[in-house]
């Protein structure tokens, strides 16, 4: 083998591996079902300082993959992320997706949010459940997956 196709041939390699690492950072689409009637702004709110505990805004863009239709939830928290210092860009260090919906068996009525997030180290999927005013009605639950290792 002569050194010009050696050398094509680790570049085509180095090129894989370095996609390969890319691919993982998917999180899925995003979905916002029924809205509780005054709590939308609340609820993206306490989104946007959860996310600001876990990446220092002003030094991370977030590449927020929003549903096809335009929300009052998305357009909060696009909002409120901005606010806090986020830069929201389609080439973000971090990725997020969400859903927003009604928990349509609880009594009295109660929506839940899925932030599903993932950096270059690690996915991440936050989940917390709100009363129809927007209050949290319990913490926020926390599942990691993968790690400095898989790269």
């Amino acid at each position: 083998m002569n050194w010009k196709a050696f050398f094509t041939l680790i570049l085509f390699i180095l090129a894989g591996c370095l996609t390969g690492c890319a691919g993982s950072r998917t999180v899925g689409g995003s979905y916002v079902g029924t809205l509780p009637q005054n709590g939308a702004a609340s609820i993206a709110e306490d989104a946007s300082t959860q996310l600001a505990s876990l990446y220092p805004p002003g030094h991370t863009s977030i590449r927020l993959v929003a549903p096809k239709q335009s929300d009052a939830f998305s357009q909060a928290l696009e909002t409120s992320l901005r606010q806090k210092g986020f830069t929201l860009s389609p080439n973000g260090t971090v990725t997020m997706s969400y859903v927003l919906d009604e928990l349509r068996s609880a009594k009295p009525p109660a929506w839940y949010l899925q932030l599903r997030i993932a950096d270059k180290s690690q996915n991440k999927t936050l989940a917390r459940s709100y009363t129809a005013s927007g209050q949290p009605a319990a913490g926020f639950s926390s599942l990691a997956t993968g790690g400095g290792d898989h790269e």
